[in-house]
């Protein structure tokens, strides 16, 4: 990236086109002025050995003289450096919602899309303010920490989609919990949240990820996505034709705005909500009531500054000026052999300055990343290795640093993209070899043993002298045969536990079995008793009101029975959505 410090000084340059002219018109005179003392014909007896082409050098080289000075006290910056600056400001999170439900198109172009313009904005209105990205689908995820690097965040915006989390689902208290672990705890700062979703929560404690959030003293804004009639969920469908996400039963989705549990989060913490409209911008309403929030004084680190590089063009400017008066007007042999080379040069310093401009642009943003590693400072080593890798991303050794950075930061998804990204684009054996093996660590870190040994093996054939490669191959081959064993193992003790429960089923039903004999003996001692009850009534003559009293203590006991057979156990049944 490049700019001027005082490009108002810029206008000088008005002044190299100004002489080329002046220079012209007097290279015109001079010519009508021989003209009129001798003829042309004889200018070569006249002033022998002249020549026009070193002539036009010269006054080449005090043009791009003077233009070069101009640029130099214009002062030139390129690259990017952290500083550590006092700012006034709050630290914010934006959640951003990636489910599938995101790519409707009631409102356009897409969810999404208009979410991610709408956040975009807002970073462009932030002065002095943190702010960092959380993306959230079944599962929540820092797109990029608190920071005040509002151009390296609008980048990281630019990258997000629905494959930016791999978990289905939205689950909006997840999101919520990983911005308040996020933010700096020994930070006094006033802090912020803004969900910005289509509200349909599939999963989660929200309401409980709520009261966290207040008991933090952390507002809540929320933005809903989206319109109450819904719309479809495009996908794509066989040869790349648009379908649409159905049900388990063949049905076409329709994902709708829910506004009632947004404006409960936001209620609840003392934030607002808005609904989100095609042409609308519901952000400069947001922006408004976070610029009254109590604004603290804070160091920040994350502010982009930018490095001089007027001695360029100010060693260039004195080069030309020093060439001038050394070339002679005087015909020769130099000439004709610098006249050779002029367009190899020209085409040379086309194609090879940018790159190597850009190179140094790269090589810088690399080497400020390399710093802030070592000192642990992972997160914002990733920023700038983020930026290196957007100037140039064939680089392996920058893609080969951002994964150590995912990788210390425990993202070892990332980190796999990233080495992946080095191997593949390294050109020698021994520098692929690193980037699988290091891939190899993080599917080790991940317990994907298959995966792992893969890698391993992709980089002792890339790299056979590799002794660290071949130690973590046994290792890891130990650990699988273990993670076997003990799956082995449970396998086992389940099926004892199975034969167990079979056994004591058995038991069970064995008992049940004697004491249903047992009962039906009874029973046929009770009937023969009541065989017997009845022949003596029979004999006894029973008083009518005392029989009346036996049958109806029979009717009740009846109707109780009745009762406990009717009793049912309802069952829960959990309908999972996955948009």
């Amino acid at each position: 990236m490049l700019r001027f410090e005082h490009p108002d000084l810029l206008w000088l340059l008005l002044a190299v086109p100004l002489l080329l002219a002046a220079f012209i018109a007097l290279h015109v005179w001079n010519g009508r002025l021989m003209e009129r003392f001798v003829s042309e014909v004889l200018w070569p007896s006249v002033i022998p050995g002249a020549s026009g082409g070193k002539r036009g050098i010269k006054r080449a080289c005090v043009l791009f003289g003077i233009a070069f000075l101009v640029l130099a006290m214009a002062n030139p910056q390129v690259g990017t450096k952290l500083e550590e600056v006092k700012r006034e400001g709050i630290d914010m999170f934006v959640a951003l919602d990636v489910s599938l439900s995101m790519k409707a198109e009631d409102i356009k172009p897409s969810r999404l899309e208009k979410a991610k313009r709408d956040v975009s904005a807002l970073l462009r209105k932030l002065a002095g303010d943190r702010v960092g990205l959380i993306v959230f689908a079944g599962d929540a995820f820092v797109q990029f920490p608190l920071t005040a690097d509002y151009a390296a965040a609008d980048l990281f915006i630019s990258t997000v989609d629905v494959e930016s989390v791999p978990t289905p689902g939205t689950m909006i208290a997840s999101a919520i919990e990983r911005a308040l672990e996020s933010f700096m705890k020994d930070s006094p700062t006033q802090k912020a949240i803004v969900i910005v979703t289509d509200g349909e929560n599939t999963e989660g404690d929200v309401l409980g990820a709520v009261d966290k959030a207040k008991e933090s003293g952390v507002k809540v804004y929320t933005i809903g996505m989206g319109t109450i009639e819904g719309g479809p969920i495009p996908i794509a469908g066989p040869g790349g034709a648009v379908d649409y996400k159905r049900d388990g039963g063949g049905s076409v989705v329709v994902t709708k705005l829910d506004e009632s549990m947004l404006q409960q989060i936001a209620a609840a913490t003392g934030g607002t909500y808005h609904r989100a409209s095609s042409g609308g911008s519901e952000m400069d309403k947001v922006f408004e009531e976070i610029s009254k929030l109590e604004k603290t004084e804070f160091a920040s680190k994350q502010v982009s500054g930018y490095e001089s590089r007027y001695q360029i063009p100010l060693a260039l400017a004195i080069l030309f000026f020093l060439i001038e008066p050394l070339v002679s007007e005087r015909r020769g042999r130099i000439l004709a052999a610098f006249r050779r080379l002029m367009p190899a040069a020209a085409v040379l310093a086309v194609f090879v300055l940018p790159n190597g401009a850009e190179a140094q642009t790269v090589r810088g943003h690399v080497k400020d990343g390399n710093k802030l590693y070592d000192r642990g400072k992972y997160a914002d080593a990733e920023v700038e290795y983020r930026k290196a890798a957007e100037k140039d991303p064939t680089s392996p050794v920058t893609h080969f640093n951002l994964g150590d950075a995912h990788y210390k930061q425990d993202r070892f998804e990332e980190a796999v993209r990233s080495f992946s990204n080095s191997a593949l684009n390294a050109e020698s054996g021994t520098d692929k070899g690193a980037g699988f093996y290091n891939m190899g660590n993080a599917f080790a870190r991940e317990n994907r043993f298959d995966e792992a040994i893969e890698a391993y093996k992709r980089a002792l054939r890339h790299n056979p002298d590799d002794e660290d490669a071949r130690y973590n191959l046994s290792v890891v081959r130990n650990k699988k045969q273990q993670q076997q064993q003990q799956q082995q193992n449970q396998k086992n003790k389940d099926k004892q536990q199975q034969q167990q429960q079979q056994q004591d089923q058995q038991g069970k039903d064995k008992k049940e079995q004697e004491q249903k004999q047992g009962q039906e003996q009874e029973n046929k001692q009770q009937q023969a008793q009541q065989d017997k009850t009845r022949e003596a009534q029979r004999k006894n003559q029973m008083p009518k009101d005392e029989a009346e009293r036996m049958l109806e203590a029979m009717r009740n006991n009846e109707k109780l029975i009745q009762k406990k057979l009717q009793k049912r156990e309802g069952v829960k049944v959990r309908v999972e959505r996955d948009w």
